[in-house]
């Protein structure tokens, strides 16, 4: 499950529900809109009646087009982006009127990245790619007739290959962690809704070479740990309806990126080996407003827009994830064919607020800049099946 470094902030990837795509993530904590909701509040099992299966295909198209802005290579552009599909599936079963059980899976990291192998910025970077999946057991529990607490065991398995002129990671990491959410209806018709997702603590073994690896060949069999963190995120929504036929989300989350903020590398047979990649990541936050409207009893409308801050900053932005501060607009629509059945596609298109710009960090072209065109069109479908 990859995308390119053009969806949420950084390589954070949130496309697990049609639904709360096409409103820009309004809801995904409150709304509650079926068991794909789980994905981002566990406590959002408590919807499902008996038992419910739902799933989501998104593809990613970004941009991510950069150009040299000074230097040998001045007006040469080279185009990073690569298209990426991201699934998501969620399953409840209701066991009593209070408790629900169920398995949600889906991607919430995930990068790809890839220049020329003799691109001029090759020493900073040629192919970066970041593949996750969580299979999550979830629990669900109605406290009181208007308050649900839920939980999941969050099981990852993480693939990560990056590569340069100086150095080249290979590996894979399992990692376990844990989301804890609720859902209140203080009143009738207002949902508020809270989620907390831990991050991961990732340890991959992988094979070294590479210059900053003291030019040791792929062949000489150097193999190491590469150390990192990633982020945990808090998500706290409201869901109201006006009237019979119309509501309104509105969602705020803060990403604690800080906690990425470098790679150690040590090598396992070769003592002394050791070197670290900087990220210096900051801290995050992502405000979206959405609205769905029922034309029909089978036919509902949504559009949402939201504000995404990137965690990176113009002194340690790469070549890898050339991210900035983006602009969501969203729409999407539901139909049910039957009342045990639905369909949701959405559109998200991703503005880059500003033209990021990178300076490349090593190599004889250090201190040449780029400017990134960025962006990115998400296009989600999915569906629900209740028994």
């Amino acid at each position: 499950m990859t995308a390119s470094g053009a969806q949420a902030g950084a390589f954070q990837l949130n496309e697990r529900s049609a639904k709360g795509m096409g409103t820009s993530l309004a809801g995904t904590a409150s709304a509650a809109s079926d068991v794909t909701f789980a994905t981002f509040n566990p406590a959002a099992l408590t919807t499902v009646e008996n038992f419910e299966i739902g799933g989501n295909v998104s593809v990613v198209a970004p941009i991510s087009d950069g150009t040299f802005t000074n230097g040998p290579f001045a007006g040469q552009e080279f185009d990073a982006d690569r298209t990426g599909v991201v699934p998501a599936f969620a399953a409840g079963f209701r066991v009593n009127e209070d408790l629900v059980v169920g398995l949600t899976s889906y991607a919430p990291f995930g990068l790809k990245t890839e220049y020329p192998t003799f691109w001029p910025g090759m020493v900073d970077g040629r192919t970066s790619e970041l593949r996750t999946v969580v299979i999550a057991p979830t629990i669900a529990y109605d406290v009181l007739d208007n308050l649900t607490f839920g939980a999941s065991l969050d099981i990852l398995y993480a693939d990560a290959r990056l590569t340069s002129a100086a150095v080249n990671l290979d590996g894979s990491q399992y990692s376990v962690s844990f989301s804890f959410g609720a859902l209140y209806e203080p009143l009738e018709g207002t949902r508020i809704g809270a989620a907390y997702h831990h991050g991961y603590e990732l340890d991959f073994n992988t094979a070294i070479f590479g210059g900053l690896a003291g030019g040791i060949p792929e062949t000489a069999g150097i193999t190491g740990v590469a150390k990192t963190e990633l982020p945990n995120w808090v998500q706290i929504g409201v869901t109201q309806d006006v009237g019979e036929d119309l509501r309104v989300m509105l969602e705020g989350r803060w990403i604690n990126w800080s906690r990425f903020d470098r790679i150690d590398v040590s090598a396992t047979n070769a003592p002394g080996l050791a070197f670290s990649d900087v990220q210096n990541y900051d801290d995050a936050f992502f405000v979206s407003l959405g609205a769905e409207y029922d034309i029909s009893r089978s036919f509902t409308l949504r559009g949402g827009v939201a504000w995404d801050e990137t965690p990176t900053s113009d002194a340690f932005r790469t070549v890898r994830v050339p991210d900035e501060d983006r602009l969501w607009l969203s729409l999407g629509a539901s139909y049910r064919l039957t009342d045990s059945m639905s369909i949701d596609a959405a559109y998200s298109y991703l503005h880059a607020l500003d033209d990021p710009d990178v300076t490349l960090q090593r190599g004889p072209l250090a201190g040449t800049s780029l400017q990134y065109d960025g962006g990115a069109h998400i296009f989600s479908i999915g569906g629900t099946l209740r028994f």
